[in-house]
């Protein structure tokens, strides 16, 4: 993989077999959880149908977006603004939740013709679009899909 000076290289986490432990507080804020967002992105953003992989820990979008917008925020210096997803794909999510960065908004739609999806707004105007690999993929099949995006 070469890095470049706008598309520096792609950490992957280590894995992990333990669930985000962070709770949700009514007002949409999240407890952090301590682990990072298993995310690659394509050093080749906006060239191919997807700009990365993100495999997230579980369905609930309440825990995931907030570590997923460090992540972004550290690979692409913007934090996710929105997040547009399949409804059927995710358990129940608040329009807006609160990040350690700041609000990010949330919505969905019911039909897609990716449905294993996610479109990232971000604060810079960029659009990310994620292959999103089930929570309960095997480990070393999502570490090679998060290893062949960041390629």
């Amino acid at each position: 993989m070469n890095a470049t000076a706008s598309n520096p290289p792609t950490r992957i986490p280590p894995l992990d077999p333990a669930p985000p432990a962070g709770a949700v507080h009514s007002d949409g804020t999240t407890e952090p959880t301590g682990l990072a967002s298993r995310i690659a992105l394509s050093p080749r953003q906006g060239v191919e149908a997807a700009d990365g992989v993100w495999w997230p820990r579980t369905s609930e979008l309440r825990l995931e977006v907030p570590p997923l917008d460090v992540a972004i925020h550290d690979l692409t210096r913007a934090r996710i603004a929105r997040v547009a997803y399949e409804r059927n794909r995710w358990n129940d999510a608040p329009n807006r939740l609160r990040t350690p960065l700041g609000v990010t908004h949330l919505g969905w739609f019911e039909h897609s013709r990716y449905p294993d999806h996610v479109m990232l707004s971000l604060g810079s105007y960029q659009q990310l679009v994620l292959v999103v690999v089930p929570p309960d993929t095997d480990g070393d099949i999502a570490r090679s899909m998060l290893e062949s995006a960041g390629a």
